[in-house]
């Protein structure tokens, strides 16, 4: 009897093995990829973070990465940024970075050793908290520099450019972000940049709003080798229930970690 008990159990087994692993479940299938996220630890931005963390964790579950977050950069060398894909600077202050991680990361933009993607904050460029600005990352933003911003925010319309991006794959022509601060420059980073998406002033809510004509809010470096992309909006945690900012998101940290094709010399 247990002869026969154990011919039909291998037999069950046999006929159940190769499905299993001819059939991988979704999870285990998706490639995996690591990103280093750069938080502020402290200011305005604490509670747009707090609403990022459980937002980017199933977003990585569900698109196959990992993140690891930091709230400085010490540990940030060359062979460090080697573990990373992407980073992703999450209201974090481009002043805010040690020479020695600066020089890493100008490097890994370069070089296209990964990809890049900056909220908010990443532009608040200029001399601020005793610091001096780093001439490098506003070259790499479009050679702007922070002029002013909406103290009290205001709506507005954001009408998408390059419809054919992949970062604005899914997103609708035109969206309402309901309450930004909507930073302006010295100048307009289009000249520089490629931009995929702005800002309609006249669609602001406050009438009195300080503006600065041409005024993009989304766009990529095509001069650098990494894959990069800017998302003006990023100040507080209502802009995760706006699901056309949550698609440029996902959008975007997916296209900026993809490497960029090598082409090929004649």
């Amino acid at each position: 009897m247990r002869t026969v008990l154990a011919s039909c159990w291998i037999f069950a087994l046999a006929l159940c093995l190769p499905h299993a692993l001819s059939a991988p479940t979704e999870a285990s299938s998706l490639a995996k990829f690591k990103v280093l996220v750069l938080a502020e630890s402290g200011g305005h931005h604490v509670e747009f973070t707090k609403a990022a963390k459980p937002w980017l964790k199933k977003c990585g579950e569900e698109n196959g990465f990992e993140l690891d977050y930091f709230t400085n950069t010490t540990l940030v060398t060359e062979s460090f940024l080697t573990n990373y894909q992407l980073v992703l600077q999450l209201d974090f202050v481009p002043y805010g970075w040690t020479p020695e991680a600066m020089a890493a990361f100008k490097t890994y933009i370069e070089k296209g050793h990964g990809g890049w993607v900056g909220l908010h904050h990443a532009t608040l460029l200029g001399k601020f908290d005793g610091q001096p600005m780093w001439p490098w990352f506003s070259e790499f933003m479009g050679s702007i520099k922070f002029k002013n911003y909406i103290p009290k925010f205001s709506s507005g319309t954001v009408r998408v450019e390059d419809k054919t991006h992949p970062c604005m794959k899914e997103v609708p022509e035109t969206f309402v972000i309901s309450k930004e601060e909507w930073y302006t420059y010295d100048r307009s980073p289009r000249p520089n940049v490629h931009v995929l998406a702005s800002v309609d002033e006249s669609t602001y809510s406050d009438s009195s709003a300080v503006r600065m004509g041409d005024h993009p809010v989304i766009w990529t470096n095509e001069r650098m080798a990494a894959r990069n992309v800017y998302i003006f909006m990023g100040h507080g945690p209502w802009l995760f229930e706006n699901g056309a900012f949550t698609t440029i998101f996902r959008n975007a940290i997916l296209w900026a970690a993809e490497k960029q094709p090598v082409s090929k010399s004649k």
